[in-house]
C-alpha cells in the first residue's frame, strides 16, 4: 500500500467534495489520500459522491435504509457490503473479509457506516496491516489525520488488536518478510533483523548488549545466517552487542559503522557504500547531525523500501544535537537531502520510540513532524532549548561503543585505561 505516499483525488469535483465535507459527516484524510469515510448520507449526496468514488464499502446491513446500493451501481461503483461492529467477540472471518475488501476495491474508495466512526476504524485497521503500525501509532494517526468522527472506545478496541512496538517475532510488515523489529524497553531502542529470504543471510542493525541472548535465539529459531552487525552511530544510551557476539558466538561475524564515527569496527562505511548479503543490499547514507558519525541505511525489496534512520529521524521527532559533535543545522539539512528526498511511501524505521509507536513513512514525517516541518531557524531554536538530561549510560556507553568491536584488546585504550575495562563493562551490564 504505502499509506504514507497518498494519492490525491482528481482536482475535478474537489470543490463539490469540499462543500459536502463541510455540510455532512464525510472526511477525506490526507493519508492515504484516496480513501474517504462517511456516516449516513441523503441519497442525492451519495449519488454526487459516486461520481468520483470508484469503490464503495458499506459497513451496515444491506437492508439498512441508508444504503443506496442500486444508485451506486448505476453510477459504476464497485460496491461491497461487510457488516462490521467492533466488539470483543468479533469473528476473525469478518475482519479478514473487511481487510480483503479494502485491499481489492478500486480507488478512490468510500467507506461508509452510520457516523463515520467505524469507517475510520476500518481504514486505520487496514493501514496498520499494510504498514506495520503498532497500538501506539493509532492515536497518533487519529490526531494527525484529523479523524474527528472516531470515538475513544473504538480507538481502544483497535489498539487492543495491535501488537506493542517491537514485540512480535514476525515480519514488521506482512508483505515484506525481510524486516523484523525488536525492542529494548530500558533504552527504548529498536533493533532490526534484516534477512534475505532466498539465502537466509542476515544483518543485525543497532543491537543492544543486554538483548544479545534474545537476538541470538531468534536468529537460531529462524535458521538464518547472521553475517554482519551494523550500527547507525556511536550510541550514548546503550552498548552494542556486535563485538561480544563475534567474540563468544560467531567468530566470522563482521561489524560495521561509519568511518566518521571514529569507533572500532571490521569495516568502516562512507556515504554511498553498500552492504551486500544474499540478494539484498543496504545503501549507506551519511546523515550526521545527532552525532557527526550518523548513517541511515536504505533497503529496497520487491515490495517496499525501508530507511533505518537511527537517531537522525524519529517518529514525529529527531535525535538531540547537543553532544557528540552534534549539529542542528546539519541534521536538518541531511534529513531533507538524504531522507525526505526519498519516495513518500518509504518506511521510516527509527532507532528509538518512547510512546509504543513502531514505524512511520517519509510522507508522514514531511507532513506531521512537529520539528522538521519548521524552518531551519525555528528548528535550531527548538533544539537549542530542549535542555535534556544526559542519557543515564553515556559515561559507559560512548567509550564502550567506541571500542566494543575491537578484536585485539591490547591495542585499545578507553580513557587512558586498557580495553580490558570493556570486558568488565560487558560483565557489569550483563
Amino acid at each position: 500500500m504505502g499509506s504514507g505516499a497518498g494519492k490525491p483525488m482528481e482536482a475535478a469535483g474537489m470543490e463539490k467534495l469540499e462543500k459536502i465535507i463541510k455540510d455532512f459527516p464525510v472526511r477525506l484524510p490526507e493519508l492515504p489520500g484516496d480513501v474517504l469515510v462517511s456516516g449516513d448520507l441523503p441519497q442525492e449526496v451519495v449519488e454526487q459522491l459516486a461520481d468520483f468514488c470508484k469503490g464503495w464499502l458499506y459497513l451496515n446491513e444491506e437492508k439498512d435504509p441508508h444504503f443506496f446500493g442500486e444508485a451506486l451501481k448505476s453510477k459504476g461503483c464497485d460496491v461491497k457490503v461487510v457488516p462490521f461492529k467492533p466488539s470483543k467477540d468479533l469473528s476473525a472471518s469478518v475482519v479478514d473479509q473487511l481487510l480483503q475488501s479494502l485491499k481489492e476495491l478500486p480507488r478512490p474508495l468510500m467507506i461508509q457506516c452510520t457516523s463515520a466512526n467505524r469507517a475510520a476504524i476500518a481504514m486505520l485497521m487496514w493501514m496498520a496491516q499494510e504498514c506495520g503500525y503498532s497500538a501506539g501509532s493509532v492515536e497518533l494517526l487519529v490526531n494527525d489525520l484529523k479523524l474527528d468522527t472516531v470515538r475513544p472506545e473504538a480507538i481502544q478496541w483497535l489498539q487492543g488488536r495491535l501488537p506493542a512496538a517491537g514485540s512480535k517475532s514476525e515480519p514488521l510488515i506482512p508483505r515484506s518478510p525481510e524486516v523484523r523489529q525488536l525492542f529494548d524497553a530500558e533504552s527504548s531502542t529498536f533493533t532490526y533483523l534484516v534477512t534475505c529470504p532466498e539465502t537466509k543471510d542476515s544483518v543485525l542493525i543497532d543491537p543492544v548488549l543486554e538483548q544479545k541472548d534474545r537476538d541470538l535465539k531468534l536468529i537460531q529459531d529462524l535458521g538464518v545466517n547472521l553475517k554482519y552487525v551494523l550500527n547507525t552511530h556511536c550510541h550514548a544510551d546503550h552498548i552494542t552487542s556486535g563485538g561480544l557476539i563475534r567474540k563468544e558466538n560467531l567468530p566470522e561475524l563482521k561489524t560495521m559503522i561509519s568511518k566518521a564515527s571514529g569507533a572500532k569496527a571490521d569495516r568502516h562505511l562512507e556515504h554511498g557504500d553498500t552492504v551486500d548479503f544474499g540478494s539484498l543490499k543496504l545503501e549507506a547514507k551519511a546523515t550526521p547531525g545527532h552525532t557527526d558519525g550518523c548513517m541511515t541505511f536504505v533497503l529496497k525489496t520487491k515490495t517496499a523500501c525501508f530507511a533505518f534512520t537511527g537517531d537522525t529521524l524519529l517518529i514525529r521527532g529527531c535525535g538531540r544535537t547537543d553532544f557528540q559533535q552534534g549539529s542542528s543545522r546539519h541534521l536538518y539539512q541531511n534529513v531533507y537531502e538524504q531522507i525526505f528526498s526519498m519516495p513518500g511511501e518509504t518506511f521510516i524505521c527509527p532507532g528509538h520510540d518512547y510512546k509504543n509507536r513502531s514505524i512511520s513513512t517519509v510522507e508522514e514525517e514531511k507532513r506531521y513532524n512537529p520539528r522538521l516541518t519548521k524552518s531551519v531557524e525555528e528548528f535550531v531554536e527548538i533544539m537549542e532549548n530542549l535542555k535534556l538530561p544526559n542519557p543515564k549510560k553515556i559515561d559507559v556507553a560512548v567509550p564502550g561503543n567506541m571500542f566494543a568491536d575491537t578484536r585485539n584488546e591490547s591495542l585499545a585504550m578507553v580513557n587512558g585505561e586498557p580495553e580490558c575495562f570493556l570486558s568488565h563493562t560487558f560483565t557489569h551490564l550483563k
